[in-house]
């Protein structure tokens, strides 16, 4: 395909970070511009709909734009950018107003609420080294140079990366210090992940997933994370937990609070992971907690949280299908008592769960989301419906200089 250079005017910022601009009649994507800005650019790809843009020069920039970006790392073959930070040309305030824009046209446009109450939302006190987790992946590239770093917007090839400008310094350290061991290499063949974890109480824990599945080591003893409210947790090493400990905390705040005002007699945590939300509410004096999780791991760690807090009498947790679980839990007490809180994965809610929440609406359901595409279409069926109204929305800026953000959506059943 020949590729055609325009130059575009930026309007605004979609989801997932390009910048749209029109050329003529026809949308175009253009990745790593701001709103205002004048740019060249060279057409890559043609799809029926819309075309896909490369900036080659920026005429006009705009004010949000960074001198340098700070996501950039320096290889063997020069500076690269690091997968996945689509912001890390802009700074962070212009992002998040970027940000708050796209989750107000997804409950508006997608979810189909009119003027949707939107709070302000928590700004993650640091947009760089952050993440208390980073994967990375063993490979060759065309040169047949090994490399250690993440998998790029192809989904094919890793980038090497001798750090991670979102990882906490402990991680990079460690990542230094891997990389500088010929024994690793040897080790770790191409095909190989490499997780790096981070807590203050048990600094880095690093382990290998092997390309034919075998895992190095077997087994890792439960890590300590801290979460408000109740302190101190068990977490499986290779669990789920909140990548950005900060604003993992403030997600848990305003959950809390929530909790604190609604009194509920019961409080049916769905997606619970280690049971954080649930054993919350039990702290908080809720006299029933019921959390459901499909991983065994996480809900293991989840009972034993719940007996060494001293709440194992008034909170249960059960390894299920939340979906399948969830018809018999809203039955099991009245409607007007509950407030339940669903968290489920970026695929958002199971067609089943979608439809026991509308076949017994509780008195208040919470929805923590990672995904607003899902959150919306989700948001479109429990509201649209009528069984429940959207009392507010909050972004929470779990992940700065990505993509993604998380929300908690405050829902109250129609008519209560």
């Amino acid at each position: 395909m020949n590729e055609e250079t325009i130059e575009l005017t930026i309007e605004r910022i979609a989801f997932r970070g390009p910048g749209v601009a029109h050329a003529g009649s026809v949308v175009c994507f253009v990745p790593e511009t701001c709103p205002g800005e004048r740019v060249r650019a060279c057409v890559v790809r043609r799809r029926k709909n819309y075309w896909e843009a490369r900036v080659e020069a920026v005429l006009e920039a705009s004010p949000d734009r960074l001198p340098h970006p700070d996501c950039r790392v320096f290889t063997a073959d020069g500076e690269a950018k690091t997968p996945g930070c689509v912001y890390d040309h802009a700074t962070h305030e212009a992002e998040l107003r970027w940000k708050e824009a796209q989750l107000r046209e997804f409950l508006e446009r997608q979810a189909r609420l009119p003027d949707p109450a939107i709070a302000p939302a928590f700004t993650s006190p640091s947009h760089l080294n952050y993440r208390n987790k980073s994967t990375m992946h063993v490979a060759r590239n065309a040169a047949g140079r090994r490399v250690l770093g993440y998998v790029g917007e192809d989904n094919e090839t890793v980038s090497d990366q001798p750090r991670c400008p979102l990882s906490v310094d402990p991680i990079n350290d460690a990542l230094a210090d891997i990389r500088a061991d010929e024994s690793f290499w040897r080790f770790a063949r191409p095909g190989s992940r490499l997780a790096m974890r981070h807590t203050p109480h048990d600094g880095v824990v690093v382990s290998v997933a092997l390309p034919n599945g075998r895992l190095e080591p077997p087994e890792l003893p439960p890590l300590t994370e801290t979460a408000p409210v109740v302190g101190d947790l068990e977490v499986p090493a290779r669990g789920f937990w909140q990548m950005n400990p900060a604003v993992g905390a403030a997600l848990v705040e305003a959950v809390a609070d929530e909790i604190r005002a609604a009194a509920p007699a019961r409080f049916l945590d769905l997606y619970c992971g280690v049971g954080v939300f649930g054993l919350v509410a039990a702290a908080l004096g809720v006299p029933s907690v019921a959390g459901v999780e499909s991983g065994r791991d996480a809900i293991a760690a989840a009972q034993r949280n719940a007996v060494r807090l001293g709440f194992a009498g008034r909170a249960s947790f059960a390894c299920a299908d939340a979906a399948k679980a969830l018809p018999a839990l809203l039955a099991d007490g009245p409607a007007s008592g509950t407030l339940a809180l669903v968290d489920p994965p970026r695929a958002g809610l199971a067609p089943d769960a979608v439809r026991a929440l509308l076949a017994a609406p509780p008195a208040r359901l919470l929805y923590v989301s990672c995904a607003p595409d899902t959150l919306a279409r989700d948001l479109a069926q429990l509201v649209g419906s009528g069984a429940f109204r959207l009392e507010s929305a909050r972004l929470f800026d779990m992940f700065p200089r990505t993509a993604h953000f998380e929300t908690l959506c405050v829902l109250a059943r129609a008519g209560a």
